[in-house]
């Protein structure tokens, strides 16, 4: 079975080689997914977003549609991909690109103070930061609220929770909410699960039909018939 990957990973990984073959010769049963997360510049500016097994989900805060380029990781090694922005008729927008990407699993519950959180971003498409957070836990804070880590969370900065090891996506920070006077407490909203409930309720057509695409650097992708970016 190897034989036929090796130039499969080598094509996806080219230029960043080095993080697809750091995987597939140490013997780890899959793809590195600590960095699920994405740098997209628009027509309208940059924003954030991660890359979920659903896509990679932004706000839409800067374009609604058009050309974006895409900052994202291939295990550790930052990539550059031409995409094009996309709604998906909820709080979600998408940057579609041709290549898969840490296409992170999103947690199967709501989350709860028992999950260990962080957030994570990409302020450059080359390092991470990341993190700590904390549900608010005040009488009268519910739903998808943090209370203030301490350091400010930019808008579409990811949050995940651990589980067993592993990183599942929770949601996008959203907006920041201050007390009257601009006097602490502080908190940060983020559209987590129920969005993306609202997101996989939005009917789709199914099934896709597909055509050949073949990319300059000689990559050939399946691109849905209605796509023609």
């Amino acid at each position: 079975m190897r034989a036929p990957l090796l130039p499969f990973c080598a094509a996806l990984a080219l230029p960043g080689l080095s993080g697809c073959s750091w995987w597939f010769f140490s013997g780890a049963p899959e793809v590195d997914r600590t960095r699920p997360v994405a740098l997209i510049e628009t027509t309208g500016g940059v924003e954030l977003g991660a890359t979920t097994e659903y896509g990679i989900l932004t706000l839409g805060r800067t374009a609604k549609n058009g050309p974006c380029r895409v900052h994202y990781f291939l295990g550790p090694t930052p990539l550059i991909e031409d995409g094009k922005v996309a709604g998906t008729g909820s709080t979600f927008w998408l940057a579609e690109t041709d290549l898969r990407t840490q296409h992170l699993r999103v947690i199967d519950h709501g989350p709860t103070a028992a999950d260990e959180l962080l957030a994570m971003w990409t302020p450059d498409g080359v390092g991470t930061h990341e993190v700590p957070v904390k549900l608010a836990a005040e009488p009268g804070i519910t739903g998808d609220v943090l209370a203030d880590p301490g350091c400010a969370l930019p808008p579409g900065a990811a949050i995940f929770a651990r589980d067993e090891g592993d990183l599942r996506f929770v949601g996008l920070v959203s907006g920041l909410v201050t007390q009257p006077g601009g006097g602490p407490p502080r908190y940060y909203v983020f559209a987590g699960v129920d969005r993306v409930r609202e997101l996989l309720a939005v009917p789709s057509v199914w099934p896709v039909d597909y055509q050949v695409r073949y990319r300059p650097d000689d990559i050939t992708v399946l691109k849905p018939i209605h796509d023609q970016r």
